[in-house]
């Protein structure tokens, strides 16, 4: 129970416009598997730590908590990321 309240709260502390990043290479076989990956766009090649995705959007509602980034791509790509993804996948990057 304390683990996903732990995850709940990582994405409660998450705001548009904040930044994050991947702890480990994010590729499409990852993706494939994730709660929203019908909501992901194709990446070209893989992600790897160090890369700032943008979040545009939080989804707050206890036990379907997501955050939606935007990948530095042009034209602009989409994830959704569920609250356990991004717990097991991902850090917020520090603020400049």
């Amino acid at each position: 129970m304390t683990f996903n309240k732990t995850r709940e709260d990582m994405i409660k502390a998450l705001q548009v416009g904040m930044k994050i990043t991947p702890m480990r290479d994010i590729r499409n076989e990852r993706i494939r598997h994730w709660t929203y990956a019908s909501e992901c766009a194709r990446l070209h090649g893989y992600m790897i730590p160090g890369v700032e995705l943008v979040v545009v959007e939080v989804g707050r509602i206890p036990t379907r908590m997501w955050v939606r980034v935007q990948i530095p791509t042009d034209p602009p790509k989409f994830l959704k990321i569920s609250g356990d993804e991004y717990a097991e996948n991902f850090r917020m990057l520090n603020a400049d």
